[in-house]
């Protein structure tokens, strides 16, 4: 979903409207035009957040608070641009992401995101702002089986194939979410609470894997067969 390449009316690189006023953004700061902005709307942006720890409020970025969590708003660098970020409660994923040069919709996307509209709803409205399928999945519900049925289908890791199904065919395995750091395959206990750990899959170049978990990381054990692996893999997700 593009979004356009010019600045729009009433604003300029250069830090002066259209109609030769000074940019509200570079007079006022980021957090308090968009603050001003949704006063002149009457637009409940909920209670955004105190100076950080040196006590001074940066002109360039703002953040408010939503239900679904933290809304972040940045002047981009170079070309003039709002960018936004709605991240997750947790902290572990974004929601949604995009741009626009046009600071009043930064206002009515915030609005519409504090209001509960949808992922599909938001970006039909907002065509500038885009969300993967992972979000979709969280949003639907159903986040696990969402990730699985990515990194199984997934090009880039098609030669962990045979050993994602075959992990993914465990009952108690296909409760993990997995994903892959560094080409090591991880399977978080659970996908809300990263505190929880996860269990760890190394394949090496001998054929064989190593196994270990979050809980005791100098604990590893290597395994030629896969059965073995799965059964040494669920045995470690119950001791987290």
């Amino acid at each position: 979903m593009g979004s356009s390449e010019t600045s729009g009316p009433g604003c300029s690189s250069a830090g002066i409207s259209s109609d030769g006023h000074s940019d509200p953004v570079e007079r006022e700061g980021l957090p308090a035009a968009i603050r001003r902005l949704a006063r002149e709307r009457d637009v409940d942006l909920g209670v955004a957040p105190g100076p950080s720890e040196g006590g001074m409020e940066s002109s360039r970025s703002a953040e408010f608070t939503s239900p679904r969590g933290p809304m972040r708003v940045n002047v981009g660098l170079g070309e003039r641009r709002f960018s936004i970020a709605l991240d997750s409660a947790q902290g572990n994923y974004v929601w949604a992401s995009g741009s626009t040069p046009e600071l009043p919709e930064v206002v009515r996307l915030l609005d519409a995101w504090r209001q509960g509209v949808k992922l599909k709803e938001l970006t039909d409205r907002f065509p500038f702002m885009e969300f993967q399928r992972l979000s979709q999945g969280y949003e639907d519900g159903n986040p696990v089986e969402t990730q699985w049925d990515i990194v199984i289908n997934d090009d880039a890791f098609r030669e962990y194939g045979d050993l994602l199904e075959a992990l993914h065919s465990d009952p108690r395995l296909r409760e993990t979410f997995p994903f892959f750091s560094h080409w090591t395959l991880r399977m978080a206990k659970d996908c809300y609470r990263p505190e929880a750990g996860e269990i760890l899959i190394q394949p090496r170049p001998d054929g064989s894997y190593r196994l270990w978990s979050s809980a005791d990381s100098e604990e590893k054990t290597e395994f030629r067969r896969v059965d073995d692996l799965i059964r040494a893999a669920v045995s470690l997700l119950d001791g987290l």
